[in-house]
């Protein structure tokens, strides 16, 4: 782009948003990328329990992962998003892709039958 002429008011206004508009894209693209590597980290280490499913709650650590927890619990990740997973009489499950959740054991095994889980946690 050529540079405005020093006559050309409109122009050097222009140039001036321009720059600005420019430094404040940079700005809003480093707050997208520490958001969106936030958002990776929790899937990591977030364990969602879906044991009572009327309300969903976030665990903040478990210490031994992909094995059997007490009461026959289990903790999971889903290979691919699944909304709506009928699973037992009026048990209905949502899912999203690379989160842990802690389920029931029959609900493990269900979803690790039909191929939704991942091998590693």
């Amino acid at each position: 782009m050529a540079k405005a002429k020093v006559t050309d008011v409109t122009g050097r206004e222009r140039e001036a948003q321009i720059k600005a508009h420019a430094e404040e894209l940079a700005d809003r693209a480093g707050q997208m990328s520490m958001a969106t590597a936030q958002a990776a980290a929790r899937l990591e280490t977030e364990v969602v329990d879906l044991t009572s499913p009327s309300k969903p709650t976030v665990l903040d650590e478990v210490e031994v992962i992909g094995v059997d927890l007490a009461d026959d619990l289990q903790v999971i990740r889903v290979a691919e998003d699944l909304e709506n997973v009928t699973i037992g009489a009026g048990n209905n499950y949502s899912f999203k892709a690379g989160q842990k959740y802690k389920v029931a054991k029959h609900v493990a095994v269900h979803l690790q039958e039909k191929g939704y889980l991942y091998d590693r946690l």
